[in-house]
This record gives C-alpha cells, sequence and structure tokens, in this order.
C-alpha cells in the first residue's frame, strides 16, 4: 500500500495513471480508425479464425460480425482462387503479403478485392494478422473499359485512313495511327523527331503558325476556348521530298483542369478533292476568258460595221477623185495619202471582222497537208534565212473543210510571231497530225467537241511567254512587241478564223522555252476529195445602160456613193433609203429591174425579205447583197450560203463594178 505524503500521490502511482489514461486513449483512436475505415478490417489469428470485423467489412460481404467470425477467412474467399494461399505463403516468409483475390458475398455474388495482410503481435505477445480489404470491382470496371475503349480506338484508327494523332505543347507528334506510314511514308518514330518546319510545307506552316502557335502564345485558353474544332488545309512532306495536301480537322487538347497540354486532329488526303477545285479553276477561268473574247469580239464587230460604212465612203469618193486628177495635180499626193490610210484601215477592220467571226469564209473540201506544202515558200521568205523551217506532214491526207487563203493567213501571223520571238535564229516546226479528242479532252476544254480534228501545230524555240502574257495573248491590240512593231491583231486574227472553221487553237509556252500554237480543226469524211478551185464562168459584157439597178441602203452617203459610181458607169439607177420604199419602187417601176443591190441588215427587214417581195414584181431581177457585218440570213457560221453573191464593205470603186457586172453576166 502506498502512502501520500503532505496530501500527494507517491510519483509510481502517477505514472501508471498517465499510461493506463494513455493506453486508453490509444484504444479510442485505434476503435476509431477502425470502425470508420472505409477499407474492410479483420483481426485473425494464426489459424484463420476472425477476432475482430469492423462495420465495412460487414457492408462489404453483406453479413453480421458473428456471421463473419463463423464461417472465418476461407468462407470470404472463392474456394477455387489459389491467390489466397500464395499470400499466405509469401506473408509467412516476409511478414506481410499483398494479392488480388476473388471473394465472395452473402449473397454468393463475387467481386475483385485488393488484400493487405501483416502479422503483429499483441499486448501479450501473440501473433496475430490484421487484413485490409479494399473493393476494387469498380477500378476494375474502369480499367476494362479503358481497355475496350483503347480496343476501338486501335481497331478504328490502324483500318481508317486518314490519320489521327497528337501533338504536345512544342508541337512535337505524340502518336499518330499506321496511316501515318501509308500516306507519308514516316513511321511514328520518324515522326517523332520531326519539327513542324520538317513536316509542312513553307506556305502552309505561316498559316499553322497563324492559326496555333501565335495564338498559344498569345493566350493559353487559344482560339478554342469552347473546344471547337477548326478545319485547315496543309501541304505535308512526304518522306519521297514529294507533297500531299491534306485536311486537317483539329482542337486543343486539354487536362483535366482545363489547361492546354497539345493539340489532337485527323487528317485525311485531298489531293484529288484539290486537283479537282484546281481542274474547276483552270475551266472557270477558261470560261470567263472565253465570254471575254465573245464580248470583245461583238464589241469589234460592231465597230467595224460602222466603220466600214464610212470606209466606204472615203475609199469610194478618194478612189472617183484620184482618177480625176492627174499625177501632176498639186492635190493629187496628199488625196493619195488620204486613200492609203483608208486602204490600211480598212484591212484594220477586215482584220476586226476576222476575230468577231463576222467575215464570209469561201468554204471548199481539201488536204491540210496540201494548204502547209503551197505555202512553204512563202513561210522561208517570212521567217529568214537564221531561222530553220522543218515540217513534219501526216502520211495520211487530212481531210477538212477550210477557206485557203484564211488558213495560210492563220500561218504567216504565227510565222510572223516566231521569227520576232527568235532574234538570233532558231527552229520553226510546222507539224500535222490527225487525233481524236476524247470526252476527257472536251471536258477540260470549254467549247471543245469530242471527235476527229487535224492539228497543225507550229513550235519556235523562242523566248517563249509567261502565263500572264498567254492570258491575254488572243486579245485584239494586245501586243508584246516595242512601239509601231506589230499593230497586236495578228493573233487576234487567227483566233477569230480558227473559231470561225468550227476549231479551236491554244498556245502552251514557258519563258525561256519556246512557244508551241496548236490548231484544231473537225475532220472531214475520209473520201470527201480536195476540191480544186472553180475556174472563172464566161462574162457577158453589157452595153452601157443596159441593165437598170435598184440600190437599197440606209445609209444616205453611202447610198449616195453607189449610186454615183453607177450612174457614172452606165447603169440606170434606182434608189430607195428604206425597204418598204424599195418594195413600193419595185412595184410602181414600169421597165425591167436587172439587179437589186442592197444591204443586208435594215430597220425594218432584212435584204433577203426585200429581194423576195420585190422578185413578186420583177422576177427577172438578181441580187447583189452587202454588207460590213456579216448576218446568218445569207450565211451559217460565217460560210455563204451556195448561189449568193455578196460583196464586203468597204468596197473600192473597181470592186463594186466588178462584182455587179459578175452577178449580171451569170447565165
Amino acid at each position: 500500500m502506498t502512502f501520500s505524503v503532505d496530501g500527494k500521490e507517491p510519483s509510481g502511482s502517477t505514472d501508471r495513471k498517465r499510461v493506463q489514461e494513455m493506453l486508453a486513449e490509444s484504444e479510442i483512436r485505434y476503435r476509431s480508425f477502425f470502425d470508420n475505415s472505409l477499407d474492410a478490417l479483420l483481426l485473425t489469428s494464426p489459424d484463420g479464425s476472425i477476432f475482430d470485423v469492423n462495420p465495412a467489412a460487414c457492408r462489404m460481404f453483406g453479413r453480421t460480425p458473428e456471421e463473419i467470425k463463423r464461417i472465418g477467412r476461407s468462407g470470404l474467399v472463392n474456394g477455387t482462387d489459389s491467390r489466397l494461399q500464395e499470400a499466405l505463403q509469401e506473408r509467412a516468409r516476409t511478414g506481410k503479403a499483398q494479392a488480388e483475390i476473388t471473394m465472395v458475398r452473402a449473397d454468393g455474388t463475387r467481386f475483385p478485392a485488393d488484400i493487405t495482410s501483416t502479422v503483429f503481435k499483441d499486448a501479450k505477445g501473440e501473433l496475430k494478422t490484421s487484413m485490409i480489404i479494399r473493393d476494387v470491382s469498380a477500378q476494375k470496371e474502369v480499367e476494362a473499359s479503358l481497355r475496350e475503349s483503347e480496343r476501338k480506338f486501335r481497331f478504328l484508327t490502324e483500318k481508317m485512313t486518314d490519320i489521327v494523332w497528337t501533338m504536345d505543347r512544342d508541337f512535337r507528334t505524340t502518336y499518330a495511327s499506321p496511316s501515318l506510314k501509308n500516306l507519308l511514308g514516316f513511321t511514328l518514330e520518324e515522326r517523332k523527331r520531326q519539327s513542324l518546319e520538317e513536316m509542312i510545307a513553307p506556305e502552309s506552316l505561316e498559316r499553322v503558325r497563324a492559326m496555333y502557335l501565335e495564338e498559344l502564345q498569345a493566350d493559353e485558353k487559344g482560339a478554342f476556348a469552347a473546344d471547337r474544332s477548326a478545319t485547315i488545309e496543309i501541304e505535308y512532306y512526304r518522306k519521297d521530298g514529294s507533297t500531299l495536301w491534306m485536311e486537317n480537322v483539329v482542337k486543343w487538347l486539354r487536362d483535366p483542369d482545363g489547361a492546354i497540354v497539345g493539340i489532337y486532329g485527323v487528317s485525311r488526303d485531298i489531293s484529288d478533292r484539290r486537283l479537282a477545285e484546281e481542274r474547276r479553276e483552270k475551266l472557270e477561268a477558261q470560261l470567263r476568258q472565253s465570254q471575254k473574247m465573245e464580248s470583245v469580239g461583238r464589241l469589234a464587230g460592231g465597230v467595224a460595221h460602222d466603220f466600214n460604212n464610212l470606209l466606204s465612203i472615203i475609199l469610194g469618193y478618194g478612189e472617183l477623185m484620184m482618177t480625176d486628177l492627174q499625177a501632176g495635180h498639186p492635190h493629187h499626193e496628199p488625196l493619195n495619202e488620204i486613200y492609203q490610210a483608208a486602204v490600211r484601215a480598212k484591212n484594220l477592220t477586215r482584220q476586226l471582222l476576222a476575230f468577231s467571226r463576222k467575215q464570209v469564209l469561201e468554204m471548199q473540201p481539201l488536204d491540210a497537208n496540201n494548204v502547209v506544202i503551197g505555202f512553204e515558200k512563202f513561210l522561208r521568205r517570212i521567217i529568214g534565212e537564221d531561222i530553220e523551217l522543218k515540217l513534219a506532214l501526216s502520211s495520211a491526207p487530212l481531210r477538212i473543210s477550210a477557206d485557203t487563203a484564211q488558213l495560210e493567213q492563220v500561218l504567216m501571223n504565227l510565222a510572223v510571231n516566231a521569227r520576232d520571238a527568235m532574234t538570233d535564229g532558231g527552229v520553226l516546226k510546222v507539224k500535222t497530225i490527225a487525233v481524236e479528242l476524247d470526252e476527257a479532252y472536251s471536258a477540260g476544254k470549254p467549247g471543245v467537241t469530242p471527235g476527229m480534228y487535224a492539228c497543225i501545230s507550229v513550235s519556235d524555240t523562242g523566248t517563249g511567254m509567261d502565263k500572264e502574257t498567254q492570258e491575254h495573248l488572243f486579245e485584239p491590240f494586245f501586243t508584246t512587241k516595242a512601239k509601231d512593231k506589230g499593230t497586236g491583231l495578228g493573233l487576234a486574227t487567227s483566233y477569230g478564223i480558227v473559231k470561225q472553221h468550227g476549231g479551236n487553237i491554244w498556245v502552251y509556252s514557258e519563258p525561256g522555252e519556246g512557244t508551241t500554237f496548236k490548231i484544231y480543226l473537225p475532220l472531214g469524211s475520209e473520201t470527201t476529195a480536195a476540191a480544186s478551185p472553180a475556174a472563172p464562168g464566161p462574162r457577158r459584157e453589157l452595153p452601157t445602160g443596159a441593165a437598170t439597178v435598184l440600190v437599197v441602203e440606209d445609209d444616205q452617203s453611202l447610198r449616195k456613193l453607189a449610186v454615183g459610181i453607177l450612174g457614172q458607169s452606165g447603169y440606170k439607177v434606182l434608189e430607195s433609203g428604206s425597204a418598204a420604199n424599195a418594195v413600193e419602187q419595185a412595184k410602181a417601176h414600169a421597165g425591167l429591174i436587172h439587179l437589186v443591190l442592197t444591204d443586208v441588215v435594215m430597220p425594218e427587214m432584212k435584204g433577203p425579205e426585200v429581194y423576195g417581195r420585190i422578185r413578186t414584181h420583177h422576177p427577172e431581177a438578181r441580187v447583189l447583197y452587202m454588207s460590213g457585218y456579216t448576218d446568218n440570213v445569207i450565211i451559217h457560221h460565217g460560210v455563204l450560203e451556195e448561189g449568193i453573191a455578196f460583196i464586203q464593205k468597204p468596197f473600192t470603186v473597181n470592186g463594186l463594178l466588178e462584182k455587179v457586172a459578175e452577178v449580171l453576166g451569170e447565165g
């Protein structure tokens, strides 16, 4: 027994009390942890009998503490799972073991559990074991879902023709699907070592930097803060050095906190689509060019029409006056200058009519080879001695329907341009061949009809042309020559002549590589014979004043000129300024009308209709049509209908008289 001194408890008793309090406090803490742990806790004896169970274990197994203690450790484990014994053996060797074991609930359901078992000694020094059991079925489900998701992802990416990829913040590839190898030739490991500069062509690289790199540097949220995707077309390098256009659908890659950790996307080969778009753009450009040429042609034709009436007056009166003025007259030389200027203007208007496809062609069946052969000597004179002329003609005849003089005009224009492009000499090659333009070719060339064509190509070894020059090459008055060295109408005229023949002309050129023009003219029947020009028929000279001519022209000045020319040559002339008046005059005229000289296009009615009505009163009358601008009432696609007499404005005095005499002299 211990006695206190001065009312104080002995020190030994105090120490025991403090220890007891500490033990009690420790027991409280232990019990609090044991009872409130979310993991199941079991305390067992070495033989496996359970002597303590926490509430989490009861909830996990669906049993009471007494039931768990009664069935013991083996009753909680799936009987076929041998991993428990392996864990116990490990614990016996090391004092601690961890294993994943399948366990059984009271209702018979099985679940995976992660068990950690430790050996310890209690206060009496007896060996005990603790088991911490954690239900990992939810984790296993997540892992299974991840594995399934990964399997599906791998399946999709490995089967896709598109490239699925991810990049980090430094825009280094972290993943790319197998299509990377198929489309671009790189392995994933090779791709991971590449920078953006090594992946992307320069022009695309600038757009990528503007869209992603600068945006990322400026604002961590980037352009896709709402996780919207962006689409961008990029030109990638292939491993062999070539390039491939791909469409990329891209999004920012973020971590759970929303911070940007990179980008991911899908890249699709769009080379076929790009090719189709380029082809469409080319076709649209060709169509726009064709429409522009048509518009310019209509304008040029209209100008030529109005100008031809004026030129007819200038040339006609100039020629009449020059016949009255002798060479020594002081006004003769100035008048001759005026006349020569009008002749040059006449030639210009003829070129404009050729471009606008409003000239009259004298078509005949012929062999394209013979056109080239017949023009060879003239070509050699045009190009000079320092340029070599080579002909490569088709061995078979190339039967076409054409105006020989007009085709020769085309060849001359092309030869002159080739000569001017070869200032230091060179080679001019003219080649003919039969070609078939199929549907595929025609689809890429607006206005081209599939079929067989005679191709006449004219190639030079000159300076060549850039794309911009080629776009304007066939436009009237466009020229690359120095001032006063060309009118800019040569190629425009050639273009119009070829188009009026139902053909096409194309140019192929590169700076420093020379130029090739290819003319395509529709081939006729193989049995079509090349006709020779018809010999002039016999002409009967009419006595002066023996014929009466009715002149129908709504332009007063031009009508007055024609009446004067015919009157001075002995013809009896009737004149009318309108179609209706001409019909009334013819009806009222008692004598014969031998010839109707009429304009083709007039406000009230066309020339053929006027002539038709006049013939009801004067069936003996013949007709000579005149016009500065052809009309489809007497031609089809620029070709004069058979049996039609026509004179092109502007005409000369002698030209008009010869044509009138020719028409009246028939029969």
